[in-house]
């Protein structure tokens, strides 16, 4: 028998934990009820961080309800699904100038080539286009009925062109594949973004993770990422300011503007400001490494 593992709350015990153990203010519990109903007691409480007592942190401070984290997830929830759609624009524009980048260079089947890319081994020692190009395989596989796979299988012997192959390839076999580029290859992509592969490389890494959280449901609000975006001299005021030196959603939200174009951007930007202005008196800007002059800075 395992020990020390936390039993089971039924819902109303729940709320009444809520309201006893953790001070966290609940006016109605039929409304409480129908919140927990729809959304994890667990998951609701990763809302939680950053508003409990400094001296106990069981303890939400004064004014603290369940609503408010409740505001705080469905903010959360939304913001996801805009990054989500952007993300996808960014992903399916990447595709193609990857493709279309190694078909000219090296020729329809050039991305099987190992001499045409650098030769690097991930953590386990195995060769990262080998790996690449084994989930490749995979998915062919996995996606043989598709029309597109089986009109190369039948008509190519199962080859397919780099345009073809990459709409199976994975964000992280994406971005993997462009990390082991030849750096004049690298260049060249980064340049159709307006920087260099030293900066695009972790750009482009920044929001394949972002992605990742989104399509797992996880909380983005409130949350350090892991990946550091490298950003040009401009932003350097964020690394020694205490409040922005985190990477959270406004280090997501630079590497955006600078990747998008500019029509795609302020479409973004304005739903953006949209759904933050309706959740403002809940969100805590500080909470996502927003600058005090963050307007300025996303509007310039």
């Amino acid at each position: 028998m395992f020990q020390n593992v936390k039993p089971p709350l039924t819902y109303d015990e729940q709320i009444t934990r809520f309201k006893e153990f953790h001070n966290l203010l609940i006016d109605d519990d039929e409304e409480a009820l129908l919140i927990l109903k729809k959304i994890n007691y667990y998951r609701l409480s990763g809302y939680g961080n950053g508003l409990t007592l400094p001296e106990d942190k069981d303890k939400y401070r004064p004014g603290i309800s369940l609503k408010h984290l409740y505001q705080l997830y469905t903010f959360d929830s939304k913001m996801k699904n805009l990054l989500s759609l952007v993300i996808e624009q960014i992903e399916i524009q990447f595709r193609a100038n990857i493709s279309y980048h190694l078909a000219t260079n090296y020729g329809s089947l050039g991305y099987l080539d190992p001499n045409n890319f650098a030769d690097r081994t991930d953590a386990n020692g195995n060769s990262v286009l080998g790996r690449i190009l084994y989930d490749f395989n995979t998915m062919v596989e996995r996606n043989k009925r598709l029309p597109f796979v089986q009109h190369h299988i039948i008509n190519y012997g199962g080859k397919f062109p780099i345009w073809a192959a990459v709409e199976l390839f994975t964000f992280g076999n994406l971005t993997s594949l462009y990390s082991i580029m030849l750096d004049k290859d690298k260049d060249a992509i980064a340049k159709l973004y307006g920087t260099k592969d030293v900066y695009f490389n972790s750009w482009i890494r920044l929001l394949q993770e972002v992605r990742n959280v989104c399509a797992h449901y996880a909380r983005l609000y409130n949350f350090t990422l892991k990946i550091t975006p490298r950003l040009h001299k401009e932003y350097d005021f964020l690394k020694s300011n205490a409040r922005t030196k985190k990477t959270k959603l406004f280090h997501v939200l630079i590497v955006l503007k600078k990747v998008l174009d500019n029509e795609q951007w302020n479409e973004f930007y304005s739903q953006f400001k949209l759904l933050l202005n309706e959740y403002l008196p809940y969100v805590r800007l500080g909470f996502m490494s927003f600058p005090e002059n963050w307007e300025e800075i996303l509007e310039k």
